[in-house]
């Protein structure tokens, strides 16, 4: 009678779980490629950005909920940026560019009249 190795499914499953991890992943980066590829997609991100509050402290004086609250609303924003670098390295370089050149379209705008 031949010994069953216990680990060998276990091990195989472990190796089709990551397989299966990896196409997904893949998938997303591609299905970032294409909304970072307009410019729609790009603000659509930049806006959900502020609202996660990514490029600010998530600390809120005498209120640890809201600090928790706030760092929960971070963590989302901060795993976005990570599959967004991992899907285009100059992304968030030409939307925080293109952000400032609007803010700036609007003030001369305000300026003119």
């Amino acid at each position: 009678m031949r010994e069953q190795d216990v680990f060998a499914d276990e091990n195989k499953q472990t190796k089709d779980d990551i397989a299966k991890r990896e196409r997904r992943h893949q998938r997303d980066v591609n299905d970032l490629r294409k909304i970072l590829a307009i410019p729609e997609g790009r603000r659509y991100i930049w806006r959900l950005w502020g609202i996660t509050g990514v490029f600010r402290s998530s600390y809120t004086p005498k209120d640890a909920n809201m600090t928790s609250f706030r760092e929960g609303q971070r963590d989302v924003g901060l795993a976005m940026l990570q599959d967004i670098n991992d899907a285009s390295p100059t992304a968030l370089a030409q939307m925080r560019s293109e952000y400032l050149s609007e803010l700036n379209s609007e003030k001369k705008e305000v300026e003119n009249g």
